[in-house]
């Protein structure tokens, strides 16, 4: 899994994560996660579907599209669970209480 925070501009508030997960090599097929990205919104605290267009030229884009409701439960609970360590670990480098 990868993940990367953004701001909103205004007011510099969290808005959300882009990230991706997958499972390793080697996984069982019945616990097979192929890769999906997505948008998590702090807005919603929903996870939605992400689409990355990169074209042979010219600037690159990212649509973020419907809350994904087929998200499968381990996935969308990994995901919860290690965005919320990694913002509290930004939040505490940065110098942010965290209660």
């Amino acid at each position: 899994m990868w993940g990367t925070l953004h701001m909103n501009a205004e007011g510099g508030r969290h808005a959300g994560w882009l990230c991706d997960s997958w499972t390793e090599p080697g996984a069982t097929a019945v616990d097979m996660l192929s890769p999906r990205l997505h948008w998590f919104s702090k807005e919603d605290d929903e996870f939605h579907l992400a689409k990355l267009d990169i074209p042979l030229a010219g600037a690159a884009s990212i649509t973020i599209g419907d809350v994904d409701r087929d998200i499968e439960p381990r996935r969308k609970n990994f995901m919860r669970a290690t965005l919320g360590q990694w913002e509290n670990e930004y939040l505490t480098t940065q110098g942010v209480f965290v209660s």
